[in-house]
């Protein structure tokens, strides 16, 4: 099996090219946020509604009155869920006043009598800021500026535009939500047209899988986080917290918020259920209400309703919404999880950008095999075992071999001689491996019917351990001690480099003496190449599988019926 090799390195006079892009699309990005953080939205609602507008047209719907009708129920949900928000918050701001002897009474009951955390707290403010205020300034020094007090037209004015700004942006998305729905293949057609026509498939291939899995997960996410707030608001109504309706919408629209949405959701009714019940019941009830329906919906709902997930890495996805947060604030916050996995989906079907699916995509950054021998590499005994015996527990023995093993010795043996590898670290590596092997399967140590020599280095020593790990998985009684095996039936030496003739010649007559069968098995090209080389007359096996074949062969009760004779010749494939 050859060596598994990295891709060779690209010239590194790309990389200022690829920054200096990078920095002009972030700066894009940021300067255009007022523009492209609603066409982002408008694009991933368009995504969600693309099913429904379908089923409408299969329906003999016709292409613009499917798109109203999706559109307009899409506009009553936003206007209920406004209305219910409203109104909820009308109604809190006025009840508010009434719960404000409770609130004191608590408050008092945490700093009494001067020795409460709230009290002590502020009494070290004091004590700090009283040593930190310079000696010399007097009160008469300080000058104070007080704001000026707004008038009823500014304050109507500010207030407006807190209210008209999002307005807007909804505006905005609705209506290009709407035209991308109404001309969506003229859309798709100029996006194809844009990405190129040469490698069509590939760009038809990125839009059916991302329209496909962020639709999916949008309209998953809709669903999981709507039995998240109703969940929350009817567990609060049950409990008695005020205005339950308003924290159970709160929920469902913090939730899309990744990591910070769902706790932040908890904040405002609890705080409610501190400043309006007497006791501590209704404030411990309230934090075990949102423990329950949090663990229930994210470790039980999530993986069933979501099946396979957007695959994005956690961390990830921790970072990309650090950064959609910087640049386009709380709405990119909000779209950070369905524009990474577009990005990953890039990566996926677009050779030059397959970095993005290594950075942000869930799937293994190494392959099993090369994590095998990077903890070999890097000393983790441990480590190395715990992969190499899940891989047997899971497909057996011999595909552990296969697998982890003989690459790792071929591996080792073609970096043995780059100078940035070196003999010191093959035998370091080599014997790690060897450790790993006796770890999880080894061999016998009593009489054994068949010995397994190494020829000569560590290397070898680790060759001969996985020749005897696979035997022994196939029943045979084996060893690779010398002293503890009597009259062995089947001697097998082992070579994973090409070794020199006078250690090969005494390690065979060594053999000789023991058993007339004797094989040889050459764990790498070079070895086979060698031995060949030296020793022509002799059969020269390469897989471990020709191996227990011959192995098989010479142990059958016809051949141990026979008299001593020469090994069944294996095929040679050096």
């Amino acid at each position: 099996m050859a060596p598994f090799r990295a891709p060779p390195p690209r010239p590194r006079d790309i990389w200022p090219t690829r920054l200096l892009i990078a920095a002009g699309v972030i700066a894009c990005l940021y300067l255009g946020r007022e523009v492209l953080a609603p066409l982002a939205l408008a694009l991933l609602l368009t995504i969600a509604a693309l099913p429904a507008v379908a089923w409408l047209e299969r329906k003999h719907v016709p292409r613009i009155p499917a798109v109203l009708l999706v559109m307009l129920v899409f506009i009553s949900v936003v206007i209920g869920m406004a209305y219910v928000v409203l109104t909820q918050a009308f109604a809190l701001a006025a009840e508010l006043p009434n719960y404000e002897s409770v609130l004191r009474e608590k408050l008092r009951t945490i700093s009494q009598e001067g020795s409460g955390p709230i009290e002590r707290l502020m009494h070290l403010v004091r004590r700090l800021g009283e040593v930190l205020t310079p000696a010399e300034a007097s009160p008469a020094t300080t000058v104070t500026v007080a704001a000026a007090e707004q008038g009823p037209l500014s304050t109507l004015f500010s207030l407006a535009v807190v209210i008209i700004r999002p307005v807007a942006t909804l505006a905005i998305t609705l209506l290009l939500m709407t035209f991308i729905l109404v001309r969506y293949e003229d859309v798709r057609d100029r996006a194809l047209r844009l990405a190129g026509t040469h490698e069509m498939h590939r760009t038809t291939g990125a839009m059916a899988d991302a329209t496909a899995r962020v639709g999916r997960f949008l309209a998953m996410q809709v669903l999981i986080n709507a039995i998240f707030g109703s969940s929350m608001g009817l567990g609060l109504w049950l409990l008695g917290v005020p205005n339950a309706p308003l924290w159970g919408a709160l929920g469902f629209a913090l939730r899309f918020v990744p990591f910070l949405g769902a706790p932040l959701s908890l904040l405002f009714p609890l705080l409610i259920a501190f400043a309006t019940t007497e006791g501590w019941h209704t404030v411990i009830m309230v934090v075990l209400l949102f423990a329950v329906v949090d663990v229930t919906v994210t470790y039980l709902l999530e993986p069933w309703l979501y099946g396979s997930s957007m695959g994005i890495a956690p961390l990830a996805l921790l970072l990309s919404s650090a950064f959609w947060a910087v640049m386009w604030g709380p709405l990119g916050l909000i779209l950070a999880p369905a524009i990474t996995a577009c990005l990953v989906i890039l990566g996926r079907h677009v050779p030059s950008m397959s970095f993005l699916e290594v950075l942000l995509g869930d799937s293994p950054p190494l392959p099993e095999p090369a994590r095998f021998y990077q903890r070999l590499l890097a000393g983790d005994a441990p480590g190395a075992a715990g992969l190499l015996g899940t891989e047997a527990g899971r497909n057996g023995v011999d595909s552990a071999l296969e697998r982890f093993v003989v690459p790792a010795i071929h591996q080792i043996a073609a970096d043995r001689p780059n100078e940035a590898f070196g003999p010191a670290l093959a035998i370091r590596t080599s014997r790690l491996l060897t450790q790993v092997l006796e770890a999880v399967s080894a061999p016998d140590e009593g009489p054994a019917e068949i010995l397994v020599v190494p020829v000569a280095g560590a290397l070898d020593h680790a060759a001969a351990a996985a020749a005897a790990m696979s035997l022994g998985e196939a029943g045979h009684l084996v060893t690779t001690s010398r002293t503890s095996a009597l009259k062995p039936e089947v001697v097998i030496l082992v070579a994973a480099y090409e070794a020199p003739p006078h250690r090969f010649a005494r390690v065979r007559a060594i053999a000789q003496r023991l058993t007339p069968h004797i094989l040889v098995y050459a764990a790498t090209d070079e070895a086979a190449m060698g031995l060949y080389r030296s020793t022509p007359e002799l059969p020269v096996i390469n897989t471990l599988a020709a191996l227990a074949s011959d192995v098989d062969a010479i142990m059958s009760p016809d051949q141990r019926s026979e008299a001593a004779g020469p090994a069944p010749r294996a095929a040679r494939e050096a």
